[in-house]
């Protein structure tokens, strides 16, 4: 969009080659062609001679005619210059935004695709309280993004600059819900090979691609259409169990917040068992489950159950309370919600 300055300077200079093309007609008698001409020549000071002798009314009406060129033609170089100068000052401060902002990224999450299923995911985990980066392809996709006050890296998210753009050396996981099962499967290998550590979760459309997605490093994979089966199924048989499932895994559900917590080497649960740790009668919090740092689950576990560094528990309860947890026995929330 041209700037309102610069137009008016363009009118003014219309106005001075109209004026000054009347002024020459009128004072000296000259065609229209030749007075405008005369104009065109004294305005670009080219420096070829008079068209016809002046006379001294003419001769002094020329000199207005250059000191209003100069004055527009100088304004109107000015507006052009701090025009582009801004322009480009304006674009070097966005670029160091965006990278002070990529810098900053710790413990976050990548999506790679801003499709419907990537909004889905971005939305659940801002809800969360997540800090998210987008990988998206599309400039528009990115620029919606960003509006929203979020980071997004403009690439592709198997391109390894790309990954590394968006903080995947610093990230807690990254989602990969591209359209193409093929371009996921390659996403995941870049990511994994970058991030051996870093929770991946890979959207196929297929068994045969999923095989490929959890060869290629995913920590997980999601089929939509195998998961909305699913989800649909229990609907029917299961109602009340599907809208609990919905209460406690949702973002969107503040009644109720489904935690992990990871206890850390040397954390004073190590060799305490959960009836000891009395968290249902102290808290109101039910730990569900326990995840052992040898990857083996146990769901519903009883009194007994020692605890030991590494594991991962799986708690259950009024969000305020499950925080609470966290806090009390100074162990590491995995993740905000689990969905």
């Amino acid at each position: 969009m041209i700037q309102r300055p610069i137009l008016l300077a363009a009118a003014a200079l219309l106005g001075v080659m109209a004026l000054g093309t009347y002024g020459y007609v009128a004072i000296e008698g000259w065609t229209p062609f030749d007075a405008f001409w005369m104009v065109v020549i004294t305005l670009t000071t080219i420096g070829f001679g008079e068209v016809h002798p002046l006379s001294d009314a003419g001769r002094i009406f020329t000199l207005g005619v250059i000191l209003a060129g100069v004055s527009i033609g100088t304004y109107t170089m000015t507006q052009v210059t701090q025009l582009v100068i801004e322009g480009k000052m304006g674009e070097a401060l966005g670029a160091r935004r965006r990278r002070r902002r990529m810098d900053a990224l710790r413990d976050h999450y990548i999506v790679v695709g801003y499709g419907r299923l990537g909004q889905t995911i971005v939305e659940e985990l801002l809800a969360s309280g997540s800090t998210v980066c987008v990988i998206e392809k599309d400039a528009a996709s990115v620029a919606r993004v960003e509006a929203l006050g979020h980071a997004a890296v403009r690439g592709d998210g198997a391109n390894d600059d790309v990954l590394r753009a968006a903080g995947i050396l610093r990230a807690r996981g990254i989602a990969i819900a591209v359209s193409s099962s093929a371009e996921a499967v390659f996403v995941t290998l870049s990511a994994r090979e970058l991030n051996p550590e870093l929770n991946i979760v890979t959207r196929v459309a297929d068994s045969e691609h999923a095989l490929k997605a959890k060869r290629a490093g995913a920590s997980s994979v999601v089929s939509p259409h195998t998961m909305g089966g699913w989800r649909m199924a229990h609907g029917l048989v299961r109602p009340h169990a599907s809208s609990f499932l919905d209460l406690a895994t949702l973002a969107s559900h503040a009644e109720l917040l489904l935690e992990e917590f990871e206890m850390p080497p040397g954390s004073a649960l190590a060799g305490r068992s959960l009836g000891d740790l009395r968290l249902g009668e102290q808290l109101g919090v039910l730990i569900v489950a326990i995840r052992r740092s040898s990857g083996a689950m146990i769901p519903t576990p009883s009194a007994n159950e020692v605890l030991a560094a590494g594991d991962v528990l799986i708690a259950i309860g009024a969000p305020a309370k499950v925080r609470a947890l966290g806090l009390r026995m100074e162990i590491v929330p995995r993740a905000a919600r689990v969905g």
